[in-house]
Parts: structure tokens; C-alpha cells; sequence
């Protein structure tokens, strides 16, 4: 790969996320996954990305940490879930990527440093308390952790998010990341509710911005229900009539038949 290749996928994730999805051996990424990874890149540093389940939230995530350290190396990245195994295996899916991806070889970490699954450093970072990556669970040891970016990933749960006593322990725990995040840090939710009353509708009023993919574009009466919310990659197909109310967002990855059997079963909400 020469020079210029590699400084276009340095100043676009798109198209390092094209370049992942290619040595994975995955199809080129589609319109939905492409607009997730450009709000990663161009966001406000306090965001929130609620999208379906299936489309690739974590994944194109993983791709964006190996990015950012590809043209960051001091970066220090936590990553937080509901449960340990999940935060891990997202720190593990991103440790497999610097080694199995060429570009990323040399973010392996060196001798003395940190390196195993659940926190390690990349080889040209400086010496830090904090290693390049981090995984902790929701209910694990926050304090004490210092990041210049937090990946909350999926820390709400059906079991942490069953009764307001227990969303308000949760509320009370994500507080801790302004504590952590160190100045100028950027925190990015992902996630799916999972009530009515879930933790993420509290999020615009501590100062996050909501961007929502639904699984299905909704009817033009329906669309101020999502409170100015909407990703406007979708609210723009329909202002411009290109669907119809009901059709997948993401057709390549979930067809409307597909939909249907999971409605079904899941039940619509």
C-alpha cells in the first residue's frame, strides 16, 4: 500500500471501515452502516447512537477505536457494558484487528508493555497509567480510570433496567464518566432500549446528542415522535418520497420478510 492510500484511509473512517470490511471478508458496508461511521468521525463529542439490532453498531465501532490510535497513538479508549464479557469482547475484536490487519501491525504492543485482552497499549504509545485500551463492565472498577475517549457499549440491559430503583443505580453510575473522561474527551452510547423508560432518554438533557436509525423508516406522521432525533439520512428519503413507510432502512442486511418474523416474535415495540 502506498503513501497516498494510506493517508486516505487516515482522513476518512469510511473508507478505512471499507478497508476492514474487505480483509474480513465482508461486503462493502452499506448506506446505514457508512452514515453510522460518519457520525462517528464528524459527531459532537457527546453522543448517543441508537440503531437496530444486527446493523454493526459494535463493529464499526471497534474499526473506529483501531482508526483513531491508527492516527493517534496516545489515545486511551475505555469501554464499558453491561456485563464484563461483552466490553471484553469488543476490546478483544479490537486487539485482533491491529494484529491481523497490515495497516495496523504496528499498534502491536511491545515488549513492557501492556498486552493482554481485557487492557493493552499500542507499541508507539508513551508510557501511561492508563493503557491504550481498557474493558470494564457497567458494575465494575470505573474509579481510578482515566480515557480520552468512553465507548459505553450496550450497558443497558433487560436485568439493570427492569425497575425505575435499578435505572436510577445505572443513572447514577454513568455519572462517574465525567469523571473519567479527561478534557476535551469524547463519550459515545450505543444502544437499544430496553423499556419505555429507558436511561437513554434521559441522555439530550445531560448534554448528549441523539441520532436514531430505526429498523424500519416510519410514516411522515410519526416522525416528530422521534423528537428531532432522527438520522437525517432518513428523515432526507422521506421528505424526498424515495420509500415508503415500513420499508427496511437497511434492506441489504434485513429484508421486510425478516422484519416481519422478528416483529412477530419480539413483539413490534
Amino acid at each position: 500500500m502506498n503513501q497516498q492510500e494510506i493517508m486516505k484511509l487516515r482522513a476518512d473512517f469510511r473508507v478505512f471501515l471499507w478497508y476492514v470490511w474487505q480483509h474480513l471478508g465482508l461486503p462493502n458496508p452499506t448506506p446505514v452502516q457508512y452514515d453510522i461511521a460518519n457520525y462517528l468521525q464528524a459527531g459532537p463529542r457527546r453522543r448517543m447512537i441508537e440503531a437496530f439490532r444486527g446493523v454493526g453498531k459494535s463493529w464499526i465501532t471497534s474499526a473506529y477505536c483501531c482508526w483513531l490510535l491508527l492516527n493517534n497513538a496516545e489515545e486511551k479508549i475505555l469501554v464499558v457494558s453491561a456485563s464484563k464479557t461483552r466490553s471484553d469482547d469488543f476490546s478483544i475484536f479490537t486487539k485482533r484487528l491491529i494484529n491481523d490487519i497490515p495497516i495496523l501491525n504496528h499498534l502491536k504492543a511491545k515488549e513492557g508493555q501492556r498486552d493482554s485482552n481485557i487492557a493493552f497499549d499500542v507499541g508507539p504509545a508513551k508510557p501511561a497509567h492508563s493503557p491504550s485500551v481498557k474493558s470494564v463492565g457497567i458494575t465494575g472498577q470505573l474509579t481510578g480510570s482515566r480515557a480520552t475517549r468512553i465507548i459505553a457499549d450496550d450497558i443497558e440491559s433487560l436485568n439493570n433496567s427492569l425497575t425505575q430503583n435499578n435505572r436510577d443505580k445505572l443513572m447514577e453510575t454513568i455519572k462517574e464518566f465525567d469523571a473519567i473522561i479527561l478534557p476535551g474527551g469524547e463519550i459515545t452510547y450505543l444502544g437499544t432500549p430496553q423499556t419505555e423508560m429507558s436511561i437513554y432518554n434521559a441522555l439530550p438533557e445531560r448534554g448528549y446528542e441523539v441520532r436514531i436509525w430505526p429498523a424500519r423508516y416510519p410514516s411522515a406522521e410519526k416522525v416528530d415522535k422521534y423528537e428531532g432525533k432522527l438520522a437525517p439520512f432518513i428523515y432526507q428519503k422521506i421528505e424526498a418520497g424515495l420509500i415508503k413507510a415500513g420499508d427496511p432502512v437497511d434492506p441489504k442486511r434485513f429484508t421486510a420478510q425478516d422484519l416481519d418474523e422478528r416483529e412477530a416474535s419480539y413483539g413490534r415495540s
